[in-house]
């Protein structure tokens, strides 16, 4: 072999290694599913809709065993005859075993919302949630999740508001893997919508792939910051795109090695005693966010996108 070949050859090869699944049966990898924006996202309008999607989602966890947790909008269940039927399909949730948490009543962002306004409405947020938990007995954590997971436009905002949430008992749940389901659910409704099987089909199959390819970079991203694979916990959303994709989503992360974990064991990883020392107006998984504390070089730009053609659409499609 002509030795100047012989290093990108290795790099080619390692780089192959870092992507291929784990083996199934060595279950080292663990990973914590939470869904944003109960009832549904990013709409709750349709009744029967959110009932048949949250349906579906909790027969597929519960059919594989799978903990997760919902992060509430109380604000989708104030609609005029409809409410005790929405608070219904949070009592589902509990009732099959899983966790609720607080996900504020309106979905405003911290980035732009005054600290005493967004604070009201944790609070306005938390009024259902935890009288159903409360009924459920015992005292289990209670988990809040930033809308965006913005945690405040400047170091003042963020202290402060975690100051409050600290003496509410909340614990933030942070996330380390983040697939932008949000964009796929964009076309993939729009394709249902004009009856388009085959383009709803070709967005599934990008979004799975995109999620493999996340999952990829952010295991290596773990491994280069702390010298292994730390649990990881995955933000998705109460959609449709979900509910229809969820058990192939499942068999794929089984392929890779992962076992299902609820948050709070997974925030027993000792990784999560990492400060959190990022300071914007956006919101990056937290394997970004630790990088600060620990004086490493920021790898954001490094995040694989999702497809060209789903950015397009996505901007074709939300923009007035």
């Amino acid at each position: 072999m002509i030795p100047g070949l012989i290093r990108p050859i290795l790099l080619s090869f390692l780089l192959i290694l870092s992507i291929l699944p784990a083996p199934a049966s060595s279950q080292k990898r663990t990973i914590a599913l939470t869904f944003d924006d109960l009832p549904l996202a990013p709409k709750a309008d349709d009744l029967a809709a959110v009932r048949r999607v949250n349906e579906a989602l909790l027969r597929v966890l519960a059919e594989r065993k799978v903990p997760a947790i919902g992060f509430v909008n109380e604000g989708k269940l104030q609609v005029t005859g409809e409410r005790d039927a929405r608070i219904a399909v949070l009592q589902q949730w509990l009732d099959a075993g899983q966790a609720l948490g607080n996900h504020t009543f309106s979905h405003w962002s911290l980035r732009d919302t005054p600290l005493q306004a967004y604070e009201d409405d944790v609070l306005h947020g938390e009024v259902v949630t935890r009288q159903l938990l409360e009924r459920r007995g015992g005292k289990p954590a209670l988990y809040f999740r930033h809308p965006f997971t913005a945690t405040g436009p400047t170091p003042e905002v963020k202290a402060a508001f975690e100051g409050f949430l600290q003496a509410r008992g909340y614990v933030i749940a942070p996330f380390t893997v983040e697939n932008a389901d949000y964009m796929f659910q964009t076309l993939y409704a729009d394709a249902r919508s004009r009856g388009d099987a085959p383009g709803a089909a070709r967005v599934r199959t990008a979004y799975l792939g995109h999620t493999e390819a996340v999952l990829a970079f952010c295991e290596g991203l773990s491994r280069e910051m702390f010298g292994r694979e730390i649990a990881q916990i995955l933000l998705l959303h109460d959609n449709e795109l979900n509910a229809d994709a969820l058990a192939t989503l499942l068999d794929r992360l089984a392929a890779r090695g992962y076992g299902f974990v609820s948050l709070d064991t997974a925030l027993g990883d000792e990784a999560f005693r990492t400060p959190d020392r990022f300071v914007g107006n956006f919101g990056p998984s937290w394997l970004h966010r630790w990088r600060v504390a620990l004086g490493l070089p920021s790898r954001m730009r490094d995040e694989p996108d999702p497809p060209q053609w789903v950015l397009d659409g996505y901007k074709a499609l939300t923009e007035h």
